[in-house]
This record gives C-alpha cells, structure tokens and sequence, in this order.
C-alpha cells in the first residue's frame, strides 16, 4: 500500500516555495520604501528643529541687544559710535553672542536708523516744542544650528521720543 505523502508530494511540485518567494520579494520592497520614507522625513524633521533653534537665537539676540542698549535710541546715536552706516552689536554686545555657540548658531546683530521726525501719535503736542520720534530698525541674522546650516533673519522695530530739535 502506497502512503498519501508521497501522492501528495508529487501532485505540489514546489508551488508553495514559489509564493513564498513572491511574498518575500514584496515584504522586501516595501520595507525598503518606508525606509525612505523614513530617512526623508527625518530629514524634515531636522530642518525645522534647526529653523527653529536659529529663530531662538535671534530673537534672543534682539532681547540681549535691547537689554544692553536701553536708554541709546536717540537720533544720532550710530554715528555716535563712529560708524557711518550700520552697527553690528555695540561695544558691550561682542560677549553676548557667544552664548549662541552651545547651539551651534552665530548670530549678527544690525542696526539701522530709518527715520527721525516729528512724533505722530495722536494727542502729541505739535509745533516747535513737539517731541521728536526716532525710529530703529534691529536686524538679527542666526546662521547654523545643529551641523545642518540655514538662515533666519527677524526684524524688530523701535521708536523711541527725543527732545524737540534733534531730527
């Protein structure tokens, strides 16, 4: 008497190992798109926490800079310092950027003075007793962060009143 085994075996010839090689070639392909997928979107990931890091450290740079400069916004005052044109940072502000240097940023600091005139705020005294309105325009530029580079520029206006006269 013959045993069903070998019936059976002769009636398959190999068709279960040749769909498990399909399958196998399909898992393998499409574990190979999602880690694509995967390294693009870490990628991504990275670009914004690098974004973001500069973008700290540049509003960071303003605050330290208004800190540093309170009281200076006056019509004048960056030729003052003996620069005509823009300031990078001010002579007490070169310790302050340092800081950025555990985050892997450099950060600048600009500023520039747009325009001096008369103050006009409603209730303002007008005349030739009025105040005068000086205003800034403070430029902070974080380059790097996190080994991957990238640019952030923020502006940060301020207007500061001056006595009547020095526009």
């Amino acid at each position: 008497m013959k045993s069903r085994s070998t019936h059976f075996s002769k009636r398959q010839r190999g068709a279960v190992l040749v769909v498990s090689l399909i399958m196998l070639a399909v898992l393998t392909l499409f574990v190979i798109s999602m880690l694509k997928t995967a390294v693009i979107e870490l990628k991504i990931g990275g670009s914004s926490q690098t974004a973001a890091v500069n973008r700290i450290a540049a509003e960071s740079g303003i605050n330290n800079f208004l800190a540093l400069n309170s009281g200076r916004f006056a019509p004048g005052w960056l030729s003052a310092l003996g620069i005509s044109g823009p300031v990078v940072g001010s002579f007490a502000y070169s310790s302050a950027v340092s800081a950025y240097g555990a985050l892997g940023t450099s950060v600048a600091i600009a500023a520039y003075q747009v325009k001096c005139g008369p103050s006009k705020q409603i209730g303002q005294q007008k005349g030739a007793q009025a105040l005068q309105s000086v205003q800034f325009d403070i430029v902070s530029t974080a380059t790097g962060g996190a080994g991957t580079g990238g640019v952030v520029i923020v502006h940060q206006g301020i207007q500061s009143l001056a006595p009547p006269g020095p526009c």
